[in-house]
């Protein structure tokens, strides 16, 4: 069980809000952000390191092969790939004596779960389909990482439908095991879902 009281969690799925709500709480309640998107490429290499398959087969991806293949096996391995890196951040975090939150899709229910988190310090924070969608088409940033594809236009298809069908399913965990979710749709700003985080926390 992590008992450590200083770490709070925030998890769920891209284009939530939950990396904003962690600055947040770095800036009016002085916390550490661990930003798990910022490691991404270093657990591949630390993962590569420990011999996990999963970490060799994402670094001999190309981008055609990672995002032109079946989407709900593009779910699977990043479901893979999540329940392969949780060991490092919980390694990254363990010596960090102020109080800390730990963000990112990578904070899945299951690990909550499995690692008996704190359901009182632990949030899924999710996108509805229709918020992700409207909210990715505005980030050109997206498109430029797809740029060496030879159909770019179908990998970012593919990437959508994997992140919308991860939500859903991060959803479906959380609820089941109990763990408070905010779905965004639009219809709460980011002030409102932060005051809401800030309470549930009892900060």
């Amino acid at each position: 069980m992590i008992k450590k009281e200083n770490i709070y969690w925030l998890g769920g799925s891209p284009c939530s809000g939950k990396s904003t709500i962690a600055e947040f709480l770095v800036r009016d309640y002085g916390f550490r952000y661990y930003k798990c998107d910022d490691h991404l490429d270093e657990y591949i290499e630390r993962g590569v390191e420990e011999d996990i398959p999963i970490m060799k087969r994402l670094k001999a991806f190309t981008t055609d092969e990672m995002w032109l293949r079946d989407v709900d096996e593009q779910v699977q391995i990043s479901i893979d790939y999540f329940l392969a890196t949780f060991h490092m951040i919980l390694e990254d975090i363990q010596n960090l004596d102020q109080k800390v939150i730990v963000e990112g899709a990578a904070i899945m229910p299951i690990h909550a779960k499995n690692f008996a988190i704190d359901p009182t310090r632990y949030v899924c924070i999710v996108p509805s389909r229709a918020f992700q969608l409207e909210k990715y088409a505005a980030r050109t940033w997206a498109y430029d990482r797809l740029m060496d594809s030879s159909d770019p236009h179908q990998c970012f298809k593919n990437w959508m439908e994997r992140d919308c069908r991860f939500a859903e399913r991060v959803k479906k965990d959380a609820v089941a095991f109990g763990f408070h979710t905010i779905e965004v749709d639009g219809n709460q700003s980011i002030d409102e879902n932060y005051q809401f985080v800030k309470n549930y926390f009892d900060l």
